[in-house]
This record gives structure tokens, sequence and C-alpha cells, in this order.
């Protein structure tokens, strides 16, 4: 008997480089952005997680970026990148609005 093997879906650059990157991240120093989202990060999940990501394509890299890679995303099947404007806007004010957080409250009940 063998183990399955996993397959990985290859995305194109465009695919995998995520959402247009927004004017901020273009003009904010990248490190002291993810320090300070990493200091505002109300969601348990994405404690200390926020990162700056830059991938390598056949020739350069992309353009850095903020990122985080959340665990409760693909407990649901999400892709588990979520990129700058989502960690702002959900991660760092109201993690309520996110499903998979939601998700993972209804499946694990506080005692």
């Amino acid at each position: 008997m063998s183990w399955p093997q996993r397959r990985r879906n290859r995305l194109s650059v465009e695919e995998a480089s995520g959402p247009p990157i927004t004017p901020e991240e273009l003009t904010s120093n990248l490190s002291d952005l993810e320090r300070k989202l990493n200091r505002e990060m109300k969601c348990t999940a994405g404690k200390n997680q926020v990162y700056i990501r830059s991938l390598l394509t056949g020739m350069a890299t992309t353009r850095p970026r903020i990122a985080l890679k959340c665990p409760l995303r693909r407990d649901i099947n999400l892709p588990p990148e979520i990129f700058y404007e989502q960690i702002r806007d959900v991660c760092c004010c109201d993690p309520d609005l996110c499903e998979a957080w939601r998700d993972f409250k209804n499946r694990h009940v506080v005692t």
C-alpha cells in the first residue's frame, strides 16, 4: 500500500501573486507595516503570522507585499493566503466578518 501523493495545482504568476497591490503597500515601509499589523492583530489564528511575501518566477521575483497564511481558511477549503487589505480590515479590526473565524467558533465551544 502506498501513500497518496499530493498534487498541487499550478497557478500562473498573476493568480499566485494575489489581488493588485494597494497604494499603501507601494508607498509604505513593508517592515514597519508588518510589525504594525502583527501588533494590531485581533484574530487569534493570525497572531504574529503576518509576513512579507515575494514569489520566485522563472526570471525574477514578484514585488514584495504583505501576506498571512491562515490555518483556519485551510480547514474550510479556502486558499490560505490573505493579503494586506483583508488583514487590515478583517483580521486586525473585526474577525467576526471572516467566514473561517465564524466556522472555527461554531466548531469549538469555549468552556
